[in-house]
């Protein structure tokens, strides 16, 4: 009891309150806790192979990083793109367990470790404030992996210094960037709090949140939010906007404020003010760079992909959010798998919805000019920030989707992986997204009873929860709102078989286009294109480099060669007429009349880059014959419509 009391005298000293700092109610695995398997491993593993592996041989602002050489070799953006790769490569490294990829990040984490100076800054610019929340992101995630002991008294040394500093010298100082990137840091204060239990950092996170950009308010009214951000941009850069989205629930574990708990669904809102100008069917917003229209031809950027893929995963740990776990399936299969190569050797900059053609023609969007090739599948694709922070979308989707929650784990998202816990390990496989069915069976356990929480996506329809082939009743039970609760003393061997209906559901966007989904997953037309390799990039051994007879990475141009100015039937109770979907989910078979009403199947005249948007529907009849058209999953396409117009189908 004595030696309780001291330990409360010392709390009480530092300044730290009981519940002075909302726990959130899911905790993060750390990296390598979730590995991926099937068709994900695959894709971790061509990206490792690729782009990522091999981005110091191809980019001179990461292999010439100022932070690896302590120069200026890199360029003018070193000191920012070397952080925003090393955050992915450490991520993915773990995620893989790649000794390889491990190698790589030792390096440049010993590197950012070592430019600490005596007063506690680091990196190779002074008080480089927007920078070095980067670097810190990467050393968190690296002392969770690894229990690196360096990296707390690192960040103590930096966060005293920065505190000085900010008398004078604040966020607003330095740069907008930091003010709008603020929560990337508070992130880390309050990470540092928990390991610590030191006072002087949740007074330290109230300094840093309080200095950010006012996100709650933006997204639920727009405007200018305040903090340094005069209405120019900063708010409105879609990449920005995307970071912005873990703040408000940070700054809810500081103060409670109801309006910052629910800031994430007034962003997203169906009927907020930011879908209504920005929203698109696969639930990101077009901004090129900055928030731009509605059109099925305007452009979302890679970078902001990746971000909301870690934004959403802060406010799912913050609340246990539903809707936050559903978009980040939505965004990941959709959208993120539509924008890097199977192979792993090229990025495309911007997805638009609608993009019959990959080609370097005008666009009307920022970082689109001659040998820009914006949205063509290349390591060289848009301005050069992408191919530098892509790097961790896929592996912190795959950390995100699992969970620790009330004393067990939590099935976030959905998809073949195997998570590795102290309490259990619990392999899950099945065809979804693709499919209907999941299966989570215990590997290991720890021998006692502990819950395990299953997600039911706020989109399904009665789902079905079995275990070992019995029906589970839930009884009312969800911790938080609809995920289940199972507990029991699970054994090696107990499978629980997940079942979550597919409808195809049709939703209305700009001049009445409709989008087709079916549970997680856009459907888009099947457009047969034809590939034309524009320019190759190669790394200085290239000769030794030479896999499934592909040597180098390649730009590449892809032209239609199939028509795609088709208008979808749908029939007067709301479906499309002559749906039909095959039992691999891989394909849904639809009528359509082609047609080129209002211009409709054709590129446009000065944006040559883009497609004529859909004409206003219904358009009228016409006496077209009609065909039968295959949509396949949105992730699966490189050229594709989405968005289509459509004609009564009696």
């Amino acid at each position: 009891m004595k030696t309780l009391l001291v330990a409360f005298l010392a709390l009480l000293a530092n300044g730290v309150v009981a519940g002075d700092v909302r726990p959130t109610v899911m905790d993060v695995l750390p990296l390598g806790s979730v590995r991926p398997e099937g068709f994900l491993r695959d894709r971790l593993v061509r990206q490792a192979e690729g782009l990522t592996g091999h981005a110091e041989e191809l980019y001179d602002d990461i292999g010439k990083s100022d932070w690896l050489t302590g120069g200026k070799s890199g360029g003018m953006y070193a000191w920012e793109r070397g952080p925003y790769y090393a955050k992915g490569l450490v991520a993915l490294a773990f995620v893989l367990d790649d000794a390889a990829l491990k190698k790589k990040a030792t390096r440049w984490v010993d590197a950012i470790i070592l430019s600490q100076r005596a007063n506690g800054d680091f990196g190779p610019k002074s008080r480089n404030w927007w920078g070095n929340m980067i670097a810190i992101q990467l050393l968190r995630d690296w002392a969770d992996a690894t229990g690196d002991v360096r990296i707390v008294p690192f960040l103590e040394r930096y966060f005293r210094f920065q505190r000085a500093e900010f008398e004078a010298y604040p966020l607003s100082a330095e740069s907008r960037w930091a003010v709008a990137r603020a929560g990337d840091e508070l992130d880390v204060v309050l990470w540092l709090y928990g390991k610590t239990g030191k006072g002087e950092w949740r007074e330290f996170a109230e300094c840093v949140a309080a200095q950010s950009t006012d996100w709650t308010r933006y997204y639920r009214r727009g405007g200018n939010p305040g903090n340094g951000d005069n209405g120019n941009g900063f708010c409105c850069h879609i990449v920005n906007f995307m970071q912005g989205l873990k703040t408000p629930a940070l700054q809810w574990r500081l103060d409670g404020d109801n309006l910052k708990r629910t800031a994430y669904h007034a962003a997203f809102s169906s009927d907020g003010w930011l879908m209504k100008c920005y929203g698109r069917p696969d639930f990101m917003l077009n901004g090129s760079e900055q928030l731009s229209d509605r059109s099925a031809s305007g452009g979302t950027e890679l970078c902001a992909v990746a971000e909301r893929i870690v934004s959403c995963q802060t406010q799912i740990a913050s609340f246990g959010d539903v809707k936050a776990a559903d978009d980040l399936e939505v965004v990941a299969y959709n959208t993120l798998m539509s924008m890097v190569a199977t192979d792993g050797r090229g990025i495309t900059y911007y997805s638009l919805i609608n993009q019959p053609a990959c080609i370097d023609r005008p666009l009307n969007f920022a970082n689109n000019g001659e040998d820009v090739g914006a949205i063509c599948p290349g390591p060289h694709s848009g301005f050069g920030c992408c191919r530098s922070n892509f790097h961790m979308a896929w592996p912190k989707f795959v950390q995100s989707m699992w969970m620790s929650h009330g004393g067990g784990l939590a099935a976030v998202a959905y998809g073949p992986c195997t998570v590795s816990t102290p309490t259990a390990t619990v392999a899950e496989s099945g065809m979804y997204p693709f499919g209907e069915e999941v299966q989570l069976e215990i590997k290991a356990t720890n021998g006692g009873e502990w819950p395990l929480f299953v997600r039911i996506p706020a989109w399904c329809e009665n789902a079905t929860v079995k275990v070992n082939g019995a029906d589970f009743e839930v009884c009312g039970e969800t911790s938080p709102l609809r995920f289940r609760r199972i507990s029991r003393v699970w054994k090696v061997g107990d499978v629980i078989t997940l079942a979550f209906p597919q409808k195809t559901r049709l939703s209305y966007w700009e001049r009445g286009a409709v989008a087709v989904r079916r549970g997680a997953l856009l459907y888009a037309l099947k457009i047969t294109g034809e590939e034309s390799e524009v320019k190759r990039y190669k790394v200085p051994y290239e000769d030794r480099w030479i896999e499934d007879g592909i040597c180098g990475f390649p730009r590449k141009e892809i032209r239609p060669v199939s028509s795609w100015g088709y208008a979808l039937l749908l029939g007067r109770d709301g479906r499309i007429v002559g749906e039909k979907v095959c039992e691999t989910g891989l394909e849904l078979r639809a009528c359509a009349v082609r047609t080129d009403f209002g211009g409709w199947g054709h590129m446009r005249k000065v944006t040559a880059g883009r497609a004529v948007d859909p004409p206003p529907s219904p358009l009228p009849r016409e006496d077209g014959e009609i065909e039968t058209i295959s949509l396949v999953p949105f992730g699966l396409t490189r050229v594709r419509i989405a968005l289509f117009p459509w004609m009564d189908g009696g």
